[in-house]
């Protein structure tokens, strides 16, 4: 498989990051000498299907469950090695899946994409036409794409140059860190476009009310039964040409029930299952037959808060709640030991006063901006993301919260495409959420919750230093490590002195599997790719 270069700024590897640490006890990397099994079933029990298969509407984690799942992109993070070496640590290079190859051109104006020879469920051959149709529809029907795609450097007015048949050039307007990195983001989702544009109307150019309930890509699946936020069962195509395992069925099934999907994974009626209680992971290791993997991870659990009104509009009310949260006590209580606490909002940055546990010092602040006797608040959760660990962390939290005054009304919403809809509509005061890293960047992913204008950024907050410093980083290379990590030490003081989101704690990857099955092993969004499955 050939691997893609980046821009002249070198390959991008895991010393570009910092990934989480795990004090929790009875999971571990997966061990290379336990003996493989081939699985050609394979069911996969999670929180939450959504209630498309395409990006929209956009269903949070569940989105990520299938859009990864099925893997239609152009490029993947590269997934050589064993399960053990990238559970433990996961490389932030990219490689090929539907491309055989990217590289930005000698001028820096586009990205020059040569595809692989696949084809989809119905025969059809990929083609450049279908990249050029697919990301121009996927900017028409989920705009946090076209944001996404602009913010990675590339020109949206101006996307897509087909060279031939099987060669595209991505047009760029400046080229970032990260500009090839984002072609594995779920979203850009490449679709069999001869196929889909039967199923377009004026109503709906992007057909997709018909693709969110239809296949037609090249992920080498093809569509057996969907049933929107319940079940999902697909066949592996026979005439597909492209690398998998040995899983011939698969099923996802949504089981919201955290007991429910422990009794499936004991029982052996799914062989794959995720987001659990964390003390739940300590007792599924100890089942017979099941193996839960633990990890490395750069995602962080946060509370987001809306800065346009009421008391949260002040920031030193926001930099009170933070040090009113005992992450110590937040870890043990709620993630039963997993993950670390929090010490600033990147987790590769050292601590900050905001993250300093003073429950004085924060009502003493509260009270000084003009609140003597605390204030109401309403704080937002739902278990399908960032999982089941926010319904005790919300309870925890509350508490918190009301021993410096602030009296926490909480607010659980069941439905993962309807807390995501309210978060991306600023419909919340404060919520508990999870930023999944979908792209390895800290020059990406600071954009898009904290930038002006980003698409995810609907705290309200800005602040020009911060965007001032996220682009410099965005055009540094990653070879320059202390100057990136300079840029990113600013940017940090900007948001911790801001405080419109704030780490709570900083998270592992982790599932339970049934033992002998290889491939299981979840990506930086925590998600599976399923034809690694038994590979």
């Amino acid at each position: 498989m050939n691997r893609s270069r980046l821009w002249g700024l070198g390959v991008l590897t895991v010393a570009a990051v910092t990934l989480a640490g795990c004090a929790g006890g009875g999971a571990a990397t997966p061990d290379s000498s336990a003996p493989a099994k081939t699985f050609d079933n394979v069911v996969v029990a999670v929180g939450a299907l959504p209630d498309s298969l395409t990006p929209s509407p956009w269903g949070g984690s569940a989105s990520h469950v299938v859009l990864t799942g099925l893997g239609s992109q152009l490029l993947s993070y590269d997934r050589s090695g064993t399960d053990e070496e990238i559970c433990a640590d996961p490389s932030t290079e990219v490689t090929g899946r539907l491309a055989e190859s990217a590289e930005i051109n000698e001028d820096g104006t586009g990205v020059i994409v040569k595809l692989k020879k696949l084809t989809s469920q119905w025969g059809n051959t990929l083609s450049s036409e279908d990249v050029a149709w697919s990301l121009a529809i996927g900017m028409i029907r989920q705009p946090v794409m076209k944001g996404t795609l602009k913010s990675s450097g590339f020109d949206v007015d101006n996307l897509t140059t087909i060279i031939d048949e099987s060669t595209i050039q991505l047009n760029t307007t400046a080229a970032t860190s990260f500009t090839l990195q984002s072609l594995q983001n779920n979203l850009f989702f490449i679709h069999d476009s001869t196929e889909a544009k039967k199923h377009a109307t004026d109503a709906d150019p992007s057909a997709n009310e018909w693709l969110s309930k239809n296949l037609a890509d090249y992920s080498g699946w093809e569509l057996e039964e969907f049933t929107p936020g319940t079940s999902l069962t697909l066949t592996a195509d026979p005439d597909w040409e492209g690398e998998r395992g040995a899983v011939k069925r698969l099923v996802v099934k949504a089981a919201p029930n955290t007991a429910t999907r422990s009794q499936l994974i004991e029982a052996g009626e799914a062989q794959v299952a995720g987001s659990f209680e964390y003390d739940q992971y300590t007792a599924l290791a100890k089942a017979p037959g099941v193996e839960v993997l633990d990890c490395a991870s750069q995602t962080r659990d946060t509370m987001m808060m809306n800065t346009t009104a009421g008391p949260l509009a002040e920031p030193e009310v926001r930099r009170a709640i933070s040090m009113a949260i005992d992450r110590e006590a937040l870890v043990k209580g709620a993630y039963a030991g997993y993950g670390t606490p929090a010490e600033s909002i990147f987790p590769m940055v050292d601590g900050s006063e905001a993250y300093a546990f003073d429950p004085k010092a924060a009502k003493k602040m509260i009270a000084d901006a003009g609140f003597p006797d605390g204030f109401d608040m309403v704080l937002s959760y739902s278990v399908t993301r960032p999982g089941p660990v926010a319904a005790r962390s919300a309870v925890l939290i509350q508490s918190m919260l009301g021993e410096v005054g602030v009296k926490v009304e909480l607010q659980n919403i069941a439905s993962s495409t309807d807390f995501s809809t309210a978060l991306i509509d600023g419909r919340y005061q404060a919520a508990l959420y999870s930023e999944p890293i979908v792209i390895a960047d800290p020059a990406f992913y600071s954009y898009a919750f904290y930038g002006t204008g980003a698409p995810s950024n609907s705290t309200g907050w800005s602040d020009p230093r911060f965007d001032e410093a996220r682009l410099e980083l965005a055009a540094t290379p990653h070879e320059e490590a202390d100057a990136r990590q300079k840029l990113l030490e600013q940017m940090a003081g900007y948001l911790d002195e801001g405080a419109p989101i704030i780490s709570l704690v900083e998270t592992k990857n982790m599932l339970a599997r049934a033992q002998g099955l290889t491939g299981a092993v979840p990506f930086t969004n925590g998600q599976i790719y399923f034809n690694e499955l038994s590979k």
